[in-house]
C-alpha cells in the first residue's frame, strides 16, 4: 500500500463526520490522496499559495490541506490558514509532512490556529480544526450564573 492510500483511510473518517459535500484539496498531497472522491463539488488550489487564491474559492464544507507550511515562510503559512478557516472553511484538515516542515514550525503554533493534532502516520502529522470543537462548554456560562433569580426584588443597584 502507498502512503497516499492509507492517508485517505484516515481522512475519508473525517469527511463522513463533518458530512462533507463541497470539498477544497489544497496541494499536490491532499489532490493525490483524494482524487478517488473528487467530483464536480470539489475543488483543488495548487502551489504556490497565495491569499488571493482564496478570493476566488466558492463555499466550501471541508478544507483538505497540505504542502503549505512546507512551501510557504512561517508568516505567511499562518496569514493563509487563518485566512482560510476565518473566511471560507469551519472544518479543515492539515497534512504536514514532517522530515520537509519548516523546523520554526512547533506543536504551539498548531494550536495557537485552533488545531488539534489527530495523529501521526509515517512521516506525516494530521491537525484538524472544527469549529464545533474548537471551545469546550464552560460549566458557568449559561443563565444559571448570570439572572440569579433569587436576588430579584431584594436589591436594588
Amino acid at each position: 500500500m502507498t502512503a497516499s492510500s492509507d492517508l485517505s483511510k484516515i481522512i475519508l473518517p473525517f469527511i463522513q463526520q463533518y458530512r462533507g459535500q463541497r470539498l477544497l484539496l489544497a496541494g499536490e498531497l491532499a489532490n493525490k490522496t483524494l482524487y478517488k472522491v473528487q467530483d464536480t463539488r470539489s475543488h483543488t488550489l495548487a502551489t504556490p499559495f497565495t491569499l488571493a487564491q482564496l478570493t476566488t474559492i466558492p463555499p466550501i464544507d471541508i478544507a483538505i490541506i497540505s504542502d503549505v507550511v512546507e512551501s510557504l515562510t512561517k508568516v505567511d503559512a499562518t496569514q493563509w490558514l487563518a485566512a482560510l478557516r476565518n473566511q471560507h472553511a469551519q472544518h479543515l484538515l492539515l497534512i504536514v509532512e514532517q522530515r520537509h516542515v519548516n523546523t520554526n514550525w512547533q506543536l504551539a503554533d498548531y494550536l495557537a490556529l485552533g488545531f488539534k493534532k489527530r495523529g501521526e502516520f509515517d512521516c506525516y502529522a494530521l491537525y484538524s480544526y472544527a469549529i464545533e470543537d474548537y471551545q469546550f462548554k464552560k460549566e458557568w456560562l449559561n443563565s444559571r450564573y448570570w439572572a440569579n433569580p433569587d436576588n430579584f426584588d431584594k436589591y436594588r443597584w
